[in-house]
Parts: structure tokens; sequence; C-alpha cells
């Protein structure tokens, strides 16, 4: 029997992911602005290419869990699924959200023990929107991709 999937939860989700995108954008822009005028261009340039450089090296990882929470959230939206189903993807859901609360608490410890440089503290901010963006923008990419697929 083939299964039948309700993907209104998940389409919703994309649409917030949007809008969070958005304001992770902003955000960037807003700290970028900020660090302009407060350090030299030579020394801007090199926290963007550190920053750069960093991306480079989270994309795979950021990549693989944004795929898996989207993979996650397609098979959680077949209908009937059984209550021991529900409960091993609600387990693998809280996983996921406990990983990603401790990636963010870390984030912040990080910025706020980080000496005063501005161009330091940019640069681990920026690393933090940007793999933040990352996640949302694969999560979307792939999500949209499988709904096509199972649709």
């Amino acid at each position: 029997m083939a299964q039948v999937f309700d993907f209104t939860r998940l389409r919703r989700l994309t649409i917030i992911h949007v809008f969070v995108q958005a304001f992770l954008l902003i955000l960037l822009v807003g700290t970028t602005s900020v660090l302009l005028g407060k350090v030299p261009s030579q020394v801007f340039m090199n926290s963007v290419i550190r920053v750069v450089v960093l991306q480079l090296i989270l994309f795979y990882p950021v990549y693989k869990l944004a795929a898996s929470d989207a993979e996650r959230e397609v098979a959680s939206a077949v209908t009937g699924l059984t209550a021991d189903e529900v409960q091993a993807l609600r387990r693998k859901r809280v996983f996921s959200d406990i990983l990603k609360g401790a990636l963010i608490i870390f984030f912040f410890t990080f910025i706020l023990r980080a000496p005063g440089a501005p161009q330091i503290q940019f640069s681990i901010l920026a690393v933090f929107l940007l793999s933040y963006l990352a996640y949302f923008q694969c999560f979307n990419t792939v999500a949209k991709r499988l709904m096509r697929a199972k649709s």
C-alpha cells in the first residue's frame, strides 16, 4: 500500500524558515556595518576571509544535520504512523533540538568570552549567523526536494 503524506506542517515550517533567514541576514548586515565603522578595511577583509574559510569547513556537517532533520520531518508527515514510530521520530527530533541548542549556547558563550577585539567577535558572530542561515537553507532545499519526490 502506498504511503499518504500530509505536508501541511512541513510547508509551514519552510515558510517560517524563510522569515528566520531574512532576520539572520538583517543581523549579519547590521553587524557588518558596525564592524566597518570600528576597524580599518584591511582588518575587516581579514575577518571576512576567516569567516569564509570557517564556513567552508562547517558547511558539510551543517548540511548533513539539515538533511537528516528534513528526512525525519518528511518521515513524520506520513499519515497513520504507529505510536512507536511517532515516539522514535520524537526522540530523534528532541536530540536534534538539544544539539542545535547546545550550539547556540556554545557560540554565545564563545562570543562573550572572546577578547574585546571587535574583529574576533565579528568573526564568531558571523560564523554563527552564516551556519544557521546555511542550516535553514539546506533544510528547506532538502525538504522541498523530498516533498516533490514523495508527492
